[in-house]
């Protein structure tokens, strides 16, 4: 089985490192994004048989190639598509046992343009309990995506009520859930809420009152985003970013911290979510 997507090449990436310079230097008086101290971080984690690791002298593993793999398509950067594909080829299909180590699986391959080997189309069409809890559900909608099948619709559940306390990480999965399906929601609800999440510092916490984290902000944004708002203190916000990233290049959870794989894409992604929000009120100015 193939996929018709078409990775980005050495050659695009270089025609296309000014548009990544000019999406962030649209704000001359700002701080900026310092794409080519990411680009570094993630490059020096690659290993040369393929695949990404949290630091140089540790083997590759699925998480952190997967994390590395999204932030350099963001980056519209080029991917070694040969030299990952090597590395799937290490997989330990027998130690696959989540939706979410599933789906990280099928994005790269479909990104990459690599046929899907047996054991993956096989863990595809396995009977996972998809409609058991919200992670399962979630990836279920999300590997769907991937592969272009229609939804199959959930039975009305108390997974997809917004709680007291609702967690930013669940409830942006609790989000796009609703969202896919159309079910209904009070949307303004869950925007305030994400509002009150926001702390001085001008990240997120997991919810009102709790210590801002990079990927709590993450969610946070990409919740407000899909839903039409935005954080009450974008600048702040845009402030936190910056300040987690390291001096290798990559983000950490929080400031002065160490930098991981995921929290460089959480925090990228989340510039590029902030981006697309001013955008959207300028053009309403």
């Amino acid at each position: 089985m193939s996929f018709n997507v078409i990775p980005w090449g050495e050659d695009q990436a270089t025609s296309t490192k000014c548009w990544v310079e000019v999406f962030f230097m649209e704000r001359p008086f700002a701080r900026q994004l310092q794409v080519a101290r990411v680009i570094r971080y993630l490059k020096d984690r690659e290993k040369e048989e393929g695949g990404f690791s949290l630091v140089p002298e540790l083997y590759p593993d699925i998480e952190d190639t997967y994390y590395a793999i999204r932030t350099l398509t963001l980056l519209r950067r080029g991917v070694d598509r040969m030299k990952t594909g090597q590395y799937l080829k290490t997989v330990d299909w027998t130690q696959v046992n989540s939706q979410r180590t599933l789906y990280m699986l099928v994005y790269l391959h479909v990104t990459l343009k690599l046929e899907f080997p047996l054991p993956l189309t096989a863990l595809l069409n396995r009977d996972w309990p998809a409609f058991q809890n919200l992670d399962g559900r979630y990836f279920h909608d999300e590997i769907r995506k991937l592969l272009h099948n229609p939804f199959k619709s959930p039975a009305p559940s108390p997974l997809f009520r917004f709680q007291d306390y609702e967690n930013l990480q669940s409830l942006r999965k609790k989000v796009s859930v609703l969202l896919n399906h159309g079910i209904d929601f009070d949307g303004e609800e869950m925007i305030q809420w994400v509002r009150l999440s926001q702390n001085g510092d001008g990240g997120f916490g997991f919810y009102p009152g709790t210590t801002s984290f990079m990927e709590n902000t993450y969610c946070a944004l990409e919740i407000l985003s899909r839903l039409g708002g935005s954080p009450l203190k974008i600048d702040d916000c845009r402030e936190y970013i910056l300040n987690c990233q390291t001096k290798s290049g990559g983000f950490g959870r929080a400031p002065i911290s160490f930098p991981f794989i995921e929290s460089t894409f959480h925090a990228v992604s989340g510039l590029f979510l902030l981006r697309g929000m001013e955008k959207k009120k300028k053009s309403f100015e």
